[in-house]
């Protein structure tokens, strides 16, 4: 079976100024003028984004070292038109582009075999899953390659099994309560599955909340079962509708995790990748 990793990532929410985008984008003319175009300037938060992204993603390919790589978008592509306070552009396909142009930096790896685009927030999505269907096809369309699109995955991965959809519990609204909702929410999960006569997910990958979280449950039986649940962090900034309803939190995340296999087991969930960083404006009075 040898060696693979899978690397798990969500809330790039393109289309935003606070949202991920490349350097140099390349956008349609507003004017439909088909020799013209423009290029976004980027804001200081999209370009520490993009740096985290790059680095992140060239860490990735070094963690492979040639091995396979299993790429899973966990969620939120892009910002949607529900809140347009930000926007980029109020064009959909503008959206649109700037995932595709963010995610087919993998596909040009050579040992990226899969991506996978889940769907997320409706109202970031233009409904339905509008967009990662839409980004789905522009990638296919661009290069040969094995990308699909799902609301909630059961993936096996050389036999580990991972269980992604972007909606689960919130990493703790305290420090001290940190991680709490987490293990409720995976121990009532293994526990379905164990009632069900069935071998709980190894690792359930949950996102949306823009904060990076890992716990591990161990529930004993006539066996002993083992999953992790992590929460992956966001390649967006912190907006000042996320600054209100999460309270003024400080600290924004930004980062991907990396699940390593070999020969069928998980050994490790590399999450060297995610970082945080003070949004807290210092001054001396």
């Amino acid at each position: 079976m040898g060696r693979r990793i899978a690397v798990a990532f969500a809330d790039i929410h393109c289309g935003h100024y606070s949202g991920l985008c490349p350097e140099g984008m390349k956008l349609p003319s507003p004017e439909d003028d088909p020799e013209t175009t423009w290029t976004p300037t980027l804001t200081d938060t999209q370009r520490w984004l993009w740096s985290c992204y790059e680095a992140d993603r060239n860490g990735i390919k070094a963690l492979a070292n040639g091995d396979p790589i299993t790429v899973i978008v966990n969620g939120d592509i892009t910002w949607g038109k529900k809140y347009p306070d930000g926007l980029i552009s109020s064009r959909d396909y503008d959206q649109c582009a700037i995932a595709a142009s963010c995610l087919i930096r993998w596909l040009t790896m050579v040992n990226v075999d899969k991506l996978r685009l889940i769907t997320g927030t409706q109202s970031h999505e233009s409904g339905e899953g509008s967009t990662p269907y839409t980004v789905a096809a522009m990638l296919q369309a661009v290069k040969d390659c094995d990308v699909a699109v799902s609301r909630h995955s059961l993936f096996s991965i050389d036999g580990v099994v991972i269980d992604c959809a972007h909606h689960g519990p919130t990493p703790g609204m305290r420090q001290w309560t940190s991680g709490n909702q987490l293990r409720y929410y995976l121990k009532s999960l293994m526990n379905d599955e164990i009632q069900r006569h069935r071998t709980p997910p190894r690792v359930v990958v949950r996102s949306h909340y823009h904060t990076y979280a890992r716990e591990t449950v161990r529930v004993n039986g006539a066996e002993r079962w083992v999953s992790d649940i992590v929460v992956t962090p966001a390649y967006c900034g912190m907006t000042h509708y996320a600054t209100q309803v999460t309270r003024s939190a400080y600290l924004q995340s930004a980062g991907m995790v990396a699940l390593e296999i070999i020969d069928g087991e998980l050994v490790k969930i590399h999450d060297q990748f995610t970082r945080a960083h003070d949004l807290r404006t210092e001054e001396e009075l």
